[in-house]
């Protein structure tokens, strides 16, 4: 079982997609505005999640995905 670094209800990963469809985040990648939606600053291992602010698209897609569990 591979590891996942964060736990996000689906409902709002969902809600956070409308947005950035919509362009309620200007323009931010999708990466970064991810990152900023969830306030993932605060978290300590930000070496993981660099990865994530700096992808766009179908990129910044998979790796949410390998990040997040989502329930």
């Amino acid at each position: 079982m591979s590891f996942k670094y964060l736990t996000i209800e689906k409902r709002k990963f969902d809600i956070f997609q409308n947005k950035f469809k919509k362009g309620k985040f200007g323009t931010q990648r999708l990466g970064q505005a991810f990152y900023n939606h969830f306030n993932l600053h605060r978290l300590t291992n930000q070496e993981a999640l660099n990865n994530v602010y700096a992808k766009d698209g179908e990129a910044a897609l998979r790796a949410i995905q390998g990040l997040c569990e989502f329930h």
